[in-house]
């Protein structure tokens, strides 16, 4: 294995064409330009992947050239993890042979959850699950910045629930601004459409609770709850109780 950069000795021009699979790893933001700078100058028949957060536009790239086996992947962890197991990997296979199964075969036996996804509906999804919910993070931490109100104090007062959010709203902050920087505007899903829902849903429901309408207030959030269904959130509440339990510790 080869870890090819600007600042190493092998650099990234002359590694991609002394592997059978290179795999392209860089910040979301610079995804699409290096895959342009450097597919040309890879020998056919190679193995081509990437590791990006967004998907959709890295494959349209990748779509294009058509003598080499191609999926786009995103491993959904962190590098610091001990063992694949339980850990997921989206995929979206676009164009394989046998050198793709070489490398499913070794990410199965090692247990990982492997979840093949088209690129579009990949993006949609992390739009929810991750963009959107940085969002809502920031958003928290804006307003208790803006009243200098520290966590710590909060957890003084806080309940189960507000207390597991806040180990969560510490641990979003305790990461590189640069990686979620690009999950905000790189993804043109969440940008155009889940944004738009955001602000819309936000500016209803600042107006039901200014209003004081408690009616519709109540049905929104059983409307939810039936949506969720009851043996999911009884499941989320045991898990997130062991959770609290442990933080108590802390």
């Amino acid at each position: 294995m080869i870890i090819a950069s600007r600042s190493t000795e092998i650099k990234p021009t002359d590694a991609v064409k002394m592997w059978d699979i290179i795999i392209i790893s860089v910040s979301i933001r610079h995804t699409v330009q290096i895959i342009k700078e450097l597919v040309p100058l890879i020998p056919e028949g190679k193995l081509l992947m990437d590791f990006t957060g967004i998907k959709k536009e890295a494959s349209q790239e990748l779509s294009k050239y058509t003598t080499w086996e191609v999926v786009a992947t995103h491993p959904m962890f962190w590098p610091w993890i001990k063992t694949l197991e339980n850990q997921n990997i989206a995929y979206d296979p676009i164009k394989t042979w046998e050198k793709w199964d070489y490398i499913y075969n070794l990410w199965n036996t090692d247990k990982a959850n492997l979840i093949e996804l088209k690129s579009s509906k990949h993006d949609e999804l992390v739009a929810l699950v991750q963009s959107s919910v940085h969002f809502i993070n920031l958003l928290m931490w804006h307003i208790l910045a803006k009243r200098w109100i520290h966590p710590q104090d909060l957890m003084k007062i806080s309940t189960p629930n507000s207390r597991m959010q806040l180990f969560i709203l510490s641990r979003f902050l305790n990461q590189e601004a640069s990686l979620y920087t690009d999950m905000q505007m790189c993804n043109s899903t969440y940008r155009n459409e889940i944004i738009p829902e955001i602000k819309s849903f936000v500016g209803d429901m600042s107006n039901t609770v200014i209003n004081q309408d408690s009616e519709k207030f109540e049905q929104e959030f059983n409307n939810l709850k039936e949506f969720i269904w009851q043996d999911f959130l009884d499941k989320a509440l045991k898990i997130s109780s062991k959770f609290d339990e442990e933080s108590k510790k802390i």
